[in-house]
């Protein structure tokens, strides 16, 4: 919707005259304007005060973005990045936003939210192949044109873009991905979780994480599976794996184009290479080498359906067994995921059939979403055959890289306020209890000195990221496990004795909560208290606190 100038407006930008207002977001205005030939266009005023740093990437970034394929996005015109009015001026496309035609007709059902998910990856593997990181995808900023939809306010470099939680990070919360929430840098990554959440709501006509407020949905986004419910099968896997909270687990925008259309070859195991890759200049750039072997299985049902979410092909390292901070349990853990610094490009088949040994996972039907995007593709077909050929074949693709481990393996950190443990040697256990490491004789259960309830008060760290909690832990001495519980939250978990450290002076546990987020927990003794300390296995946020024993 047009709405008139405001007194405060410009009426002219350069060569184009300003007409009226197309909206108003973070980044700045959008004006309808006129071009001199009369063709109408899209002006978009960046807020003021740009550092200089940012003007030069918001130049580099608009050449770059003249390289997207246009007919899946609104091509860029001009662009004037100096002075106090910087604009980068593009294609009007005539129609409504995701948001408005959601909010006026409700849900999108059948081929027309499945027209919407193929024009969508199509266009953010353009986007991609182009170098260019979204940032901020999200209804708001897919608009539905007469000849589908367009991918609109891409690849604008932001002021502060790496700046924490605490000075408000770039997008909507609600498609945020959880490593953005975490203050890390946006990359192709982060787009596809967008993506999975922006099919999600077109589908159901509601947030998947939610819309009460900004701090709760961040929590969500960080702790808990969204809600697909209104999602349809198979398109409901595809979106699942999209929303996957580990950004090495999710697939590349290629690899999702491919399997919505039902090109790839093993779409279940396509790889994890939406995480290998960022923007030009990418400061974790390179490869890196993963800690663990082969994905864990989760503890309970997959909430998608189907083979388990976190099963990705294994090209050069990513996905192999590293955790992901989500519902479903992990074993491991990971420290911040490696960008390659490349294109988004994933690795080939040959690549993933080397480095992956495992057998195939059981392949779903897609026959229902195949019948329902007939449309989608024809109309796509001449557009496809040239931009789909380039994304496959593109010899300059990046590879998946594993996450560093954030600590060695067998090291714990213990509370701050007390000496950094050291393990003891652990041997599997007997008598049936394999299940369970434990430690020969006195080492291998739970000492006396930590048996009983203990409660106390734990605070996250970043802040803000996720709420504070009290914890509840019971500990019976000659046990290998113990019950813990975050009564306010509902959560209710086993932490099971990884190893005892020091002699007797601190535990390392496991913590398996089903609908609640695994992780590691040490306990270490503190005078009449017990300091806590729990680390997810992203390495994306830590708890810690004092316990206090109950009587």
């Amino acid at each position: 919707m047009v709405t008139p100038l405001e007194p405060d407006d410009p009426r002219a930008l350069g060569e184009f005259r300003l007409s009226g207002r197309l909206g108003e977001g973070g980044q700045g205005i959008v004006y309808l304007g006129y071009a001199p030939n009369g063709e109408p266009v899209a002006v978009k005023v960046l807020k003021a005060g740009l550092d200089p740093g940012v003007r030069q990437r918001l130049a580099r970034e608009i050449d770059a973005m003249r390289g997207v394929a246009p007919f899946c996005t609104a091509r860029v015109l001009t662009a004037v990045v100096e002075g106090s009015r910087p604009y980068v001026v593009s294609e009007f496309i005539d129609g409504p936003s995701l948001q408005q035609r959601v909010a006026a007709h409700g849900p999108l059902r059948g081929g027309e939210l499945e027209r919407l998910a193929v024009g969508t990856a199509t266009a953010l593997a353009a986007i991609h192949a182009a170098g260019i990181v979204h940032r901020d995808f999200k209804p708001g900023n897919v608009l539905l044109g007469p000849d589908g939809p367009r991918v609109v306010d891409f690849g604008i470099a932001r002021q502060g873009e790496s700046e924490t939680i605490t000075a408000g990070p770039i997008g909507t919360p609600a498609y945020l991905a959880p490593e953005q929430i975490a203050g890390r840098p946006a990359t192709p990554a982060s787009d596809v979780f967008a993506w999975g959440a922006t099919i999600a709501y077109a589908a159901g006509g509601r947030a998947a994480f939610g819309a009460d407020s900004v701090a709760a949905v961040m929590h969500r986004i960080m702790t808990t599976d969204p809600d697909l419910s209104a999602v349809p099968q198979p398109l409901r896997h595809v979106v699942g794996r999209c929303l996957a909270k580990d950004p090495s687990m999710r697939p590349a925008a290629r690899d999702l184009l491919l399997e919505l259309v039902g090109s790839s070859p093993d779409p279940l195991r396509a790889g994890a290479a939406a995480a290998s890759s960022g923007p030009p200049g990418d400061p974790y750039g390179g490869r890196r080498s993963g800690q663990h072997g082969g994905p864990p299985n989760p503890p309970y049902g997959d909430p998608y359906g189907g083979p388990h979410a976190g099963a990705p092909g294994n090209g050069g390292g990513a996905g192999q067994g590293q955790p992901y901070l989500g519902a479903r349990g992990s074993s491991g853990r990971a420290g911040q995921p490696a960008y390659s610094g490349e294109t988004g490009q994933p690795t080939g088949p040959a690549q993933r059939a080397e480095a992956d040994t495992r057998p195939p996972a059981p392949r779903r039907s897609r026959a229902g979403l195949l019948v329902g995007i007939a449309a989608a593709v024809a109309a796509l077909a001449v557009t496809a055959a040239l931009l789909v050929p380039r994304l496959i074949q593109d010899p300059s693709g990046g590879h998946p890289s594993a996450p560093p481990s954030s600590a060695g393996s067998g090291a714990v950190t213990g509370s701050p306020a007390a000496p950094t443990p050291s393990y003891e040697a652990t041997q599997p256990a007997t008598g049936g209890e394999t299940s369970r490491p434990a430690t020969t004789g006195r080492a291998g259960t739970i000492p006396a000195a930590f048996a009983g309830t203990w409660r106390g008060h734990i605070v996250p760290t970043p802040a803000l990221i996720m709420g504070e909690h009290d914890v509840e832990i019971t500990l019976q001495a000659g046990r290998l496990d113990a019950r813990w519980a975050e009564p306010d939250d509902g959560c209710v978990g086993t932490l099971e004795l990884k190893a005892v450290v020091s002699g007797d002076s601190a535990l390392a546990l496991r913590l398996t909560a089903p609908g609640c987020v695994p992780g590691d927990v040490t306990l270490t003794r503190k005078g009449d208290k017990l300091a806590y300390r729990w680390k997810d296995d992203a390495g994306l946020v830590t708890y810690n606190g004092d316990l206090s024993k109950d009587g």
